[in-house]
């Protein structure tokens, strides 16, 4: 086994003894015994693709084209390095992440005037797509640019389209480096586009999003490079995870301890794992008033994680209890209602002691997933207002 896979390795096997009485308290299972007891075939992968997928997404670029929306395919070239304060093992070799550059078509052909971007980041189960779902009013790009603002969406190393590296290769720390070198080539303008005609653009500020797990990929950025002008953090706290969460992020770390699975299933680079088994455990953790049609057009979606990732999680908590006070910038704090896995929104908010500006609002109602329920109007309102009282502060 190689070096990185056994240190990484090693650090799940410490957190597990570490936590024991956590451990105990959690169905444990693998990915060929599903804790409900249902045949392993059924909970082994995602759902398939929804029939109408495909005419799904030529309706969105219809729609975005007819709104004056730009949406770019763009390319960063990353190394998978660790210079945060949260200390994991990467493999140190070069990437590409690949996602997408939505705004209003004034917002980058505007000159050489100030522009604003939000950088955002998914959580462990998800990838781009949360932020660009095929359906009207979930689209999280297009109903922000729809209100004047400029997003960048991607895919972390290991997910959709961007490079899968060892999932042992990866952890939250790295994560968060690469998303500070994202943030320097969106100030510089040195990332590339993959549309013809089309030059990147600089930006005067970059804001930072994270959902879920991305939310502390987002706040280690935040505390170890102070290099963003804002903060916005969805369902994520350190300290309030829910014995849901819990038990479905134990039994995931069981199939990382034993080296985990190929990426792609039967292909790709080994060293991932679901953090949901199964479709079901996937609605029921992430969605709560949502429409069906939303919650089936998602579900195929769901996709393996590096273990890296789940192996320094725990570790990187510890670091944040220390070093969140060091967060200046404002910081927007967005939690669903009737989340199944993050609770603990305010406690949260009060750790960032050093930032003079903070704001907590809750989607009623609204799950893990609060970009998927039907109040997410209220999350892109919310979050639309925020952007614009702090892109020319």
């Amino acid at each position: 086994m190689p070096r990185s896979r056994k240190t990484a390795v090693l650090t799940i096997t410490a957190a597990l003894i570490a936590l024991t009485p956590a451990v105990a308290a959690v169905a444990v299972r693998s990915d060929d015994t599903p804790a409900s007891g249902t045949p392993a075939a059924s909970a082994a992968g995602p759902a398939a693709p929804e029939p109408g997928a495909e005419q799904a997404a030529a309706d969105t670029k219809a729609r975005l084209a007819a709104e004056s929306i730009v949406d770019i395919p763009v390319r960063f070239t990353v190394q998978n390095v660790n210079r945060t304060l949260a200390s994991c093992p990467v493999d140190g070799k070069t990437y590409q992440v690949s996602g997408h550059l939505t705004a209003p078509k004034a917002v980058l052909d505007g000159g050489a005037g100030p522009r604003t971007v939000t950088l955002y980041e998914h959580g462990i189960a998800a990838g781009e797509w949360y932020w660009r779902l095929d359906a009207p009013g979930y689209h999280h790009a297009e109903e922000l640019a729809k209100k004047g603002h400029a997003s960048l969406t991607i895919d972390r190393i290991g997910y959709g389209a961007s490079d899968k590296p060892d999932g042992f290769g990866s952890c939250i720390g790295g994560q968060a480096d690469i998303a500070h070198q994202i943030v320097e080539q969106l100030r510089a303008g040195s990332y590339r586009t993959e549309q013809e005609g089309r030059a990147p653009v600089a930006f005067n500020k970059v804001m930072l999003a994270g959902q879920s797990n991305g939310g502390q990929v987002s706040q280690i950025e935040a505390y170890s490079f102070q290099d963003v002008d804002g903060l916005v953090l969805m369902d994520w706290t350190d300290l309030g995870l829910t014995p849901q969460a819990n038990a479905r992020f134990f039994s995931s770390l069981q199939t990382c301890l034993r080296g985990g699975s190929a990426v792609d299933g039967a292909s790709g680079p080994g060293g991932y794992a679901y953090y949901d088994m199964g479709t079901e455990e996937f609605k029921a953790g992430n969605f709560h008033d949502s429409d069906p049609g939303v919650v089936a057009l998602s579900a195929p979606h769901q996709n393996r994680h590096p273990c890296g990732d789940m192996a320094s999680q725990l570790g990187s908590v510890l670091v944040d209890l220390r070093h969140l006070k060091d967060i200046k910038v404002p910081v927007l704090f967005l939690y669903g209602e009737k989340d199944a896995r993050v609770q603990g929104g305010a406690e949260h908010r009060a750790l960032f002691t050093g930032s003079s500006d903070t704001q907590l609002i809750e989607i009623p109602e609204a799950g893990h997933y609060m970009g998927m329920a039907r109040n997410a109007p209220q999350v892109h309102a919310s979050l639309a207002d925020w952007l614009t009282k702090h892109q020319s502060g």
